[in-house]
């Protein structure tokens, strides 16, 4: 073998064997220093920097970062908190090998991305000073703003704080943190302002508190009591009725027809869920509107003294009704049925070619409900329209029924077949209000007009069988209504919390109620009831007997009894209050109120909240997050440890120093800067490589000129 391919194979090997050792050249690295300039360091750091070195890149931080021109160059526009990590991520930006880091230790361990030295320099005597307000304050409770004192060292304080609920002082002795509460009733928005003076300075705190979800209140039909709530400082909206009712008080000062169909029910389930309903007597509302028969179980007043009324419904069962329009009507039945009271008579005749009774007029007791919805729901059509027979029979069967006020409803869908004028004489004198539906385009529309202005009643016209469940009420009403009773009534208000302190004038106007045995009464007339509440289900219902814009009109009280009554309805369904303690290096979260199973989301992770008493339940958060129960869904922005939280600095930055591969250093250690180790084995490797190709080079023209001596010689 050549001698020169011998030596090309021999650095080869070499250069292998030494990429394999994997040496390293030492270079000078680039050092950035990372200088403290936060309330609590920067007088420390500013007496430091005389003995930095000068040769390094220096970046000041605190809330915000910037580059300094030399360690002794002053900022002091970088906010007032302590931002670690944006720091490290502009040293790394800058390309450094190392970074230096200057500070006062008084934040979390944040990991460094780049070899990490610490210097520590002592926090100011301090003391801070901050004001957390409750993270759900609700109008009308009273509530707590947390006073919280940090002192990084021992210091002597004279603390004073004003607001709403008065003004106090307090001389403290503060070591590490305090935390005081001030506490006021919040019946508006309101600042609380605080001061804390010692021999290190003073510190001032101030904070706006305000309704963080002020009660909504639904008022329907009643502008009176909407004022009244408005001033008391609700979100008020006045309609429309709307699905679903995501108020907190729905206020009900309409009729049942003047709200859209399936209110009632709509009404139910919101008050079961836990919302709160208030019922006033205005010329359309409470008894006028037929709550007590729409809702019956849930409204606290019934009409006291009543007398009832009757009513026969003359409904066309002919071959021309057959199908969706007979089944509507049927349904419309059921539901006069279903809101006739124990004291009224209910009676149906039906008619085709004939008629028949398929019950007479009879009191609607539980009992004759059954029993009248069990035939109803039996009916057939078919045959002609034949009403002469069935519209008599109604006459006659209500002559028999001794109640003061008496009805007759026909309906139909055709022609009459019968001679009509012995019909419409005989609804003249009768002595019933006779009313009339024409349903559809084919229905007698003047036979029946004429019929129900004969008979003293009304006339509606019906465009499809769609609507006939709500005429039949409205018919209903009409025949089964009440009267207000119009003079002076004295009020007597019973013991109870939201009656106190008030002086009640007496009544223009009432309805002449009786509180149900659930209900608790709150305001009296003699035997009759003004207000009465309780609870159905998760919720608190009440009812008012008298028309507000007419009674209390002169009530200088009204707005403040009225507003106590709202936020008592409310309360069922919003019962909660929040705290926020720091605690740590977290926050514990107290929450109070009727909750099922609270949770706290932070961060993306969930944590359940334990129940540590009665409607009592707690937890740690480390973030600001939500707290989760059912569908509610309330933001907590919690109270998180401040700049001047009490911390071992040291040991904070010892810890970050030794994680990234550094140490705590003295100020004298800086002086010295480190190197930056170059790897050389990519450089070894890629040698070896070539000298390996030209060795192959260098063997392939040893042996071209072997062969040619070999050919020639």
């Amino acid at each position: 073998m050549p001698r020169g391919t011998l030596l090309l194979r021999a650095s080869v090997i070499l250069l292998l064997l030494l990429a394999f050792l994997d040496p390293r050249l030492p270079l000078k690295g680039r050092v950035v220093y990372l200088l403290d300039f936060s309330p609590s360091a920067r007088e420390s750091v500013f007496a430091a920097a005389e003995r930095l070195p000068r040769d390094g890149v220096y970046l000041a931080f605190a809330e915000r970062v910037a580059r300094l021109p030399s360690p002794t160059a002053r900022r002091l526009d970088l906010g007032e908190g302590t931002d670690v990590r944006a720091a490290l991520a502009e040293a790394l930006r800058l390309g450094a090998d190392r970074v230096v880091l200057v500070s006062d230790g008084l934040f979390p361990p944040v990991p460094s991305p780049l070899p990490l030295d610490a210097v520590y320099v002592p926090p100011r005597p301090f003391v801070a000073l901050r004001l957390l307000p409750p993270p759900f304050p609700l109008l009308g409770e009273t509530v707590g703003v947390r006073v919280v004192l940090e002192a990084p060292l021992p210091a002597e304080v004279r603390l004073r704080v004003e607001g709403p609920g008065g003004a106090w002082e307090r001389a403290l002795w503060v070591e590490g943190r305090v935390a005081l509460t001030y506490t006021f009733p919040l019946l508006e928005e309101g600042e609380v302002r605080a001061e804390a003076v010692g021999p290190w300075g003073r510190s001032e705190a101030r904070v706006e508190v305000a309704p963080k979800d002020r009660a909504r209140a639904l008022v329907l039909g009643d502008p009176a009591l909407a004022r009244y709530l408005e001033a008391q400082g609700f979100q008020v909206e006045e309609g429309p009725f709307r699905l679903p009712l995501e108020a907190d008080l729905v206020a009900v000062g309409l009729g049942v027809l003047d709200l859209p169909e399936g209110a009632p029910e709509a009404l139910r389930d919101y008050l079961h869920r836990g919302g709160g309903l208030l019922f006033t007597a205005t010329p359309k509302g409470l008894f006028f509107g037929g709550w007590d028969r729409a809702l019956p179980e849930e409204l606290p007043l019934k009409p006291l003294g009543r007398q009832g009324a009757a009513l026969v419904l003359v409904l066309d069962t002919s071959g021309s009704m057959e199908g969706e329009k007979l089944a509507l009507a049927v349904a419309a039945a059921l539901e006069l049925v279903r809101s006739a009271a124990p004291e009224d008579y209910l009676g149906v005749v039906v008619f085709a070619s004939g008629h028949r009774v398929l019950f007479p007029p009879r009191p609607m007791t539980d009992r004759a409900k059954k029993e009248a919805e069990s035939l109803l729901l039996s009916l057939r059509a078919g045959g002609g329209t034949v009403l002469g027979g069935a519209f008599r029979e109604a006459v006659g069967l209500l002559e028999g029924v001794r109640v003061a006020r008496k009805g007759i409803l026909v309906l139909t869908d055709g022609l009459i077949a019968d001679p009509k004028e012995p019909l419409l004489a005989l609804a003249e004198r009768g002595g019933a209000e006779v009313s009339a539906i024409a349903l559809g385009e084919d229905a007698d529309r003047s036979f029946l007009e004429e019929l129900a202005r004969r008979g003293g009643g009304r006339f509606y016209r019906a465009a499809t069988a769609r609507e006939l469940p709500r005429l039949f009420l409205r018919e209903g009403q009409e025949v089964f209504g009440k009267e207000a009773v119009e003079g002076r009534f004295p009020v007597e208000a019973l013991p109870h919390p939201l009656t106190e302190g008030f002086l009640f004038p007496p009544l223009s106007v009432l309805l002449p109620a009786r509180a149900e045995p659930w209900a608790e009464v709150l305001l009296k007339s003699g035997e009759r009831v003004v207000l009465a509440l309780g609870e159905r289900g998760e919720g608190r219902v009440a009812a008012l007997a008298t028309d507000l814009s007419r009674s209390w009109r002169d009530f200088e009280g009204a707005s403040a009894f009225l507003g106590g009554l709202a936020r008592y309805l409310v309360g069922a369904g919003r019962a909660l209050a929040l705290y926020a303690y720091p605690e740590g290096e977290g926050v514990r979260v107290v929450a109070l109120g009727r909750l099922e199973a609270p949770r706290l989301l932070v961060g993306g992770e969930e944590t359940p909240m334990v129940p540590t008493g009665p409607l009592r339940f707690e937890a740690r958060a480390g973030g600001p997050g939500v707290l989760l129960d059912g569908k509610r869904r309330i933001p907590l922005a919690l109270p998180l440890p401040g700049e001047w939280t009490p911390r071992d600095g040291a040991a904070t930055l010892r810890a970050m120093a030794e994680a990234a591969g550094g140490r705590l250093l003295g100020l004298e250690e800086v002086g010295s800067l480190p190197t930056r180790p170059l790897p050389l084995r990519p450089y070894l490797l890629w040698a070896a490589l070539l000298l390996f190709l030209l060795e192959r080079a260098w063997e392939a023209r040893v042996s071209r000129g072997t062969l040619s001596q070999e050919r020639f010689g």
